[in-house]
């Protein structure tokens, strides 16, 4: 998704024009949005609280230090300096960059002042407290600033702003989901209520009944010839191989799988070593039966969820009182 960072500018303004347009310059090749003083018409106690405001909404504040100390507050803290604090008490990334030869500038972009010389000083020794990096020209300031602040977005990922068409769209996506959630409730109260355990459950053979049915095995090492052979499981034991494939869903051959795996577990010991698992042909009547008697038993009904059109398969799911029932037997007790 198209994501871009604001990035706060904060340094005197007249002094440093060229080399503000050159970092200005390299945050919009970065795909950022610069803010700054060029926002706001005057140093007043107005304009600090928007920007702070704008500050607060950056996600990475910048800072150029050049020799300028520049407008001060009826305290005598320059502005530039109360915007750097504010941004290091907001606890924002910080990038600093601060002039390596201030004896080199011309004297119109230099303070002449022994007290804002000093008050200069100060700052320039807590903004190399920070992350902090000397620059001598525009150009040079300019190609630094891009370095660190690719450096600064891996170190110190933010989450940026997104155009309005995102937005809108992350936001539809949100109801959305807490539609789909609360659709799930209202389902799953109405599968609840939809589900009791039915009223002629204890008439219906289930539980520890077996449903024995004849399977043709061999029952000899040659494997000529095969011989009708019942194979009986309770009830309890065909839902509780058929229960955990019915919990998420499946198709008839999954659930025929879980069926012919029941009865081939309950052949004889002494034909153990003789059959094999592929032997296990399940007739349809016994696959039918038991599909029947699950769904009189309310513990199994036909899929629910949406598939594609293409998909022609028959899926079976659940009841909650399945659900219950299934917990109920195969659970461990002490």
């Amino acid at each position: 998704m198209e994501r871009k960072h604001q990035v706060f500018v904060s340094s005197t303004y007249k002094d440093l024009v060229e080399e503000r347009k050159e970092v200005i310059h390299a945050l919009l090749e970065l795909d950022c949005i610069p803010a700054g003083m060029e926002l706001f018409p005057a140093t007043d106690e107005d304009a600090w609280s928007l920007i702070k405001e704008v500050i607060d909404d950056c996600d990475y504040y910048l800072l150029i230090i050049a020799g300028k100390y520049g407008s001060v507050n009826v305290e005598g803290i320059g502005y530039t300096e109360m915007e750097f604090d504010y941004a290091i008490l907001q606890g924002k990334p910080v990038m600093c960059f601060v002039h390596e030869s201030i004896e080199e500038l011309k004297v119109s972009k230099v303070e002449t002042s022994e007290l804002a010389k000093e008050r200069l000083n100060l700052f320039r020794s807590k903004a190399q407290e920070k992350h902090c990096k000397f620059w001598v020209s525009a150009h040079d300031l300019g190609g630094k600033v891009s370095r660190s602040l690719i450096q600064l977005k891996k170190k110190h990922p933010s989450d940026g702003w997104v155009p309005g068409r995102y937005a809108a769209d992350q936001k539809m996506l949100a109801e959305m989901e807490k539609m789909r959630s609360k659709v799930s409730e209202l389902e799953m109260e109405l599968m609840i209520s939809k589900d009791p355990k039915p009223a002629n459950f204890d008439e219906l053979e289930s539980g520890s009944d077996i449903y024995s049915f004849p399977f043709g095995l061999f029952t000899d090492k040659t494997r000529k010839e095969r011989e009708s052979v019942n194979l009986g499981v309770t009830w309890d034991k065909l839902f509780s191989y058929c229960g955990t494939v019915l919990s998420g869903e499946c198709t008839k051959e999954e659930l025929a799988e879980k069926i012919k795996l029941a009865y081939y577990h309950a052949i004889p010991k002494e034909l153990k070593d003789l059959v094999k698992y592929e032997d296990i042909v399940l007739p349809f009547v016994l696959i039918d039966q038991i599909h029947v008697q699950f769904q009189a038993l309310g513990l199994m009904i036909t899929g629910q969820k949406k598939r594609a059109v293409a998909d022609k398969n028959t899926y079976w799911a659940l009841t909650s009182f399945g659900e219950k029932y299934l917990i109920q037997i195969r659970a461990l007790t002490r």
